[in-house]
């Protein structure tokens, strides 16, 4: 193969500096290619073992991105070891029972003293901590002349040893529909989204997949597929649930459906013969293009909130249970066999289903029924696959009816929906903001007018990050466990829980004021519309997207906002947003920092 020619060079870096670096943001993560974080506590102190006993580490790869000042590093190889050097630095663990010293790095003493970082004790001796700070390590970097150069690299330092899973390699750096559906599926159902392929490697530990004993990130055995014995923890970490989600996007657009093993696998990625039509590379390109990319995205997770939502009305607590298979089991194949007879249920037939407990009393240990699953991890045949789908069709098809289609995305596929605005807004908060309700969490229960005015100055502020920016604000969700508290105690209503959100809901507020809930959501609309001092396109724009969704039973209103093609003011006013704060910007040199982001 052909590759594309790099400049390389080889320095040395303290991990003082590298931690400058990642302060500001010079140190970035491509999801595209790169693995999770999935590093315990312990692979991660022994890590600074080795460092305090002076002993070497392996180098850093980083492709360089950008020129002289404004250059930053795409991490190739070894973020796994940058961030436990950071998080070590941070005082996020322990190493042989003592925590970093904050005050030997200028950098952790001055974040301290502002209330950015807390340190723990008891603290490591002055002279470690300094030693561990001046520690050295090999920065190796390249300036590649491609993208796919980038690729390679990665796909060649990790092809070797077993560093990674069969499916990490297939999906390391693929350029094509099919891995870029694979990964952002798979993103959403983990709940470790982000919001642009490209993160900043100080934010990665927020979409990290994390053991018990971390308090940040996505819980393990929160995640659906551990959470439901569909797999086991040692399989998220080895990315057998992209597998698993590679096998059912297979299904849905290939027609007969294959036989499915590692070959088959292997050649659905396979570009090598692109130019070949008859190649399994292009033939699922072709069906991708044909379902449509966004729409095949939409219906999977329609699907999937589907069978959550049967779950949920379910008296058996997990999937594996539920269908019969033993306790410590897994039941991948039978969850894909079940998915795939409902999608075909939804999308070919258009159908949708009557009453969910019904459906899910249907699938009541249907393992040792109706759906057979051939034992063994070898090829899953064609026939195979195809009667065992079929007969979970037989079984379920009373329990629907007629009449599936976007009618229904109000009831199914606005659960998972929620989940990625709320996961994208841990990463990139500038985009998003969400309150409680529009009443005082007082004994009047007031509407909070002047909360009104700060949504208009906050959906305009959303609007002007730049050209081709989309935000969220959400209406019935809390990011302060007092307000979810406080809610319960005047309400009575318990939030759902999605990570670090509670989520009350509006249907509490439309009783209150004595109106039904659509009532309610019309008035707000209105009130938007309404509203002299937001610029009308805007307000006109936010009010025709906005929708209430359902999450849990309880309804939460989402207003979607997009960037028009210039800045727009609120009230003769000029507003931002750094961070999650909405700010008015002074004239002059920051409204032309505003206006220039849309610019081009």
């Amino acid at each position: 193969m052909e590759t594309n020619s790099t400049d390389l060079s080889v320095r040395s870096e303290s991990v003082q500096s590298l931690y400058s670096r990642y302060l500001a943001d010079r140190f970035g993560v491509n999801r595209r290619y790169q693995r999770k974080l999935v590093w315990s506590v312990e692979e991660k102190q022994s890590l600074i073992d080795s460092m305090l006993q002076n002993l070497p580490v392996p180098l850093f790869l980083v492709a360089e991105i950008g020129i002289g000042a404004e250059a930053s590093f795409e991490v190739i190889d070894g973020m796994q070891r940058l961030n436990s050097i950071f998080a070590f630095i941070e005082n996020e663990f322990a190493v042989d029972g003592t925590f970093f010293d904050l005050d030997a790095l200028a950098d952790t003493k001055s974040r301290k003293d502002r209330g950015d970082l807390v340190q723990h004790t008891p603290i490591m001796s002055r002279d470690e901590s300094v030693r561990l700070s001046n520690y050295t390590v090999a920065l190796s970097i390249f300036r590649a002349t491609s993208e796919s150069s980038v690729d390679e690299v990665f796909r060649r330092i990790n092809s070797g040893g077993r560093r990674l899973s069969f499916q990490e390699l297939r999906q390391a750096g693929t350029l094509s529909p099919l891995a870029d559906l694979v990964r952002v599926i798979s993103s959403r159902v983990r709940g470790d989204t982000s919001p642009t392929d490209v993160v900043p490697l100080r934010v990665m530990p927020q979409l990290s997949i994390t053991s018990r004993d971390l308090s940040y990130g996505v819980q393990v055995d929160e995640i659906f597929w551990v959470r439901h014995g569909i797999l086991r923890r040692e399989d998220v970490r080895t990315s057998l649930d992209e597998q698993l989600v590679l096998d059912i996007l297979i299904d849905c657009v290939i027609d007969p459906i294959p036989t499915i093993g590692k070959d088959v696998r292997d050649d659905f990625y396979d570009f090598t013969a692109a130019m070949l039509n008859d190649s399994s590379s292009m033939q699922i390109t072709a069906a991708i293009d044909a379902y449509g990319r966004e729409e095949l995205e939409r219906d999977f997770m329609r699907v999937y909130d589907v069978v959550r939502i049967l779950l949920d009305t379910s008296d058996q607590a997990r999937f594996a249970t539920l269908i019969g298979v033993k306790s410590g089991g897994r039941s991948p194949r039978y969850f894909h066999g079940v998915f795939i007879a409902i999608f075909e249920l939804m999308f070919r037939e258009r159908m949708r289903a009557k009453d969910d407990r019904d459906v899910a009393t249907r699938l009541v240990n249907i393992s040792k029924t109706a759906l057979n699953i051939p034992g063994g991890s070898g090829n899953w045949t064609s026939e195979s696959k195809r009667s065992a789908i079929d007969a979970v069709k037989g079984v379920l098809r009373s329990a629907f009816e007629e009449g599936g289609g976007d009618e229904d995305f109000a009831r199914y596929g606005w659960a998972s929906e929620l989940e990625t605005i709320l996961g994208n807004a841990l990463v990139e908060q500038q985009a998003f903001e969400c309150k409680q309700g529009l009443l005082r969490l007082d004994e009047r229960r007031s509407v909070d007018e002047a909360l009104l005015s700060r949504l208009g100055e906050t959906l305009t502020a959303i609007a002007n990050i730049g050209r081709g920016a989309t935000g969220y604000l959400l209406l019935g969700v809390a990011d302060k466990r007092a307000d979810a508290t406080r809610i319960q105690a005047l309400d009575g209503v318990e939030s759902a829980r999605y990570r670090d959100f509670y989520i009350p809901g509006l249907d509490r507020e439309a009783r209150l004021r004595a109106s039904d809930l659509g009532g309610y959501w019309k008035w707000l609309l209105q009130k938007l519309r309404d509203n002299p001092d937001m610029h009308p396109e805007l307000a006109s724009q936010v009010a025709s997207a906005a929708r209430l969704a359902n999450y849990k039973g309880r309804s939460v209103g989402v207003l979607k906002v997009r960037a028009l093609k210039e800045p727009v003011f609120y009230g003769g006013r000029l507003y931002e947003r750094s961070g999650s704060e909405t700010l008015e910007v002074p004239p002059g040199s920051g409204y032309s920092r505003i206006f220039g982001q849309f610019v081009g």
